[in-house]
């Protein structure tokens, strides 16, 4: 099994490729919000890796939570490498395998939120009132946020600053059963949405630019 799989949720991206459950190639790169810059050179040097098949049988991408252009940028890539070289595509949270099996990952959701994945996997956003009740009530939490981020909300969690990247979610693929991956693979790959986009109004005409 060829897999290249695509992770760019946060500022700090990142690709592999993984053939037969070995790591074969990976690359990271810092960004804001050009995610294309750097993605299609990254790309273009994993598929002309040597000995390596001409089309990868599953990408994989990190479905965030996160950086929406960016994942979609990822998903885009997929879909056009996919069209070609027939391969499958599967989104999945960017978050898996980041922490043990008991702890709930969180990150600042902005406009007054939280977003929390569970330790069973679900996904929502949680007032800081909700999240700390939550914490008071024995919930254990790391978190993609700076340890700064969360000391202003009064905020203490067991882990700080985790990074989601290729190999974690490869490896996190890797450990879930063919039933769950083919699950996952009938569903369409779609960024993880935890609530409604925030549309604001553009503060000038698109003609008056």
């Amino acid at each position: 099994m060829n897999i290249l799989t695509i992770e760019t949720s946060q500022n700090k991206a990142s690709l592999c490729v993984c053939r037969d459950g070995e790591i074969v190639y990976s690359t990271s790169w810092e960004t804001e919000r050009n995610h294309d810059a750097f993605l299609f050179p990254a790309l273009e040097q994993a598929l002309s890796l040597p000995d390596t098949p001409t089309a990868p049988d599953l990408i994989l991408v990190g479905a965030g939570p996160g950086s929406y252009g960016g994942i979609r940028v990822a998903l885009a890539a997929a879909v056009g490498i996919s069209v070609v070289k027939e391969s499958r595509i599967a989104a999945i949270c960017s978050w898996c395998g980041l922490s043990d099996s008991n702890t709930a990952i969180i990150s600042d959701a902005k406009r007054g939120g939280w977003t929390i994945r569970r330790p069973d996997g679900t996904i929502e956003v949680l007032t800081i009132e909700q999240l700390k009740q939550e914490l008071d009530n024995g919930l254990t939490i790391a978190t993609v946020e700076a340890e700064e981020t969360l000391q202003k909300h009064q905020l203490a969690a067991k882990q700080y600053q985790l990074l989601p990247t290729a190999e974690s979610i490869t490896q996190a693929w890797l450990k879930l059963s063919p039933e769950e991956q083919e699950t996952i693979l009938t569903q369409s790959a779609e960024p993880i949405y935890v609530r409604p986009p925030h549309i604001t109004a553009a503060k000038r005409k698109p003609w008056e630019v």
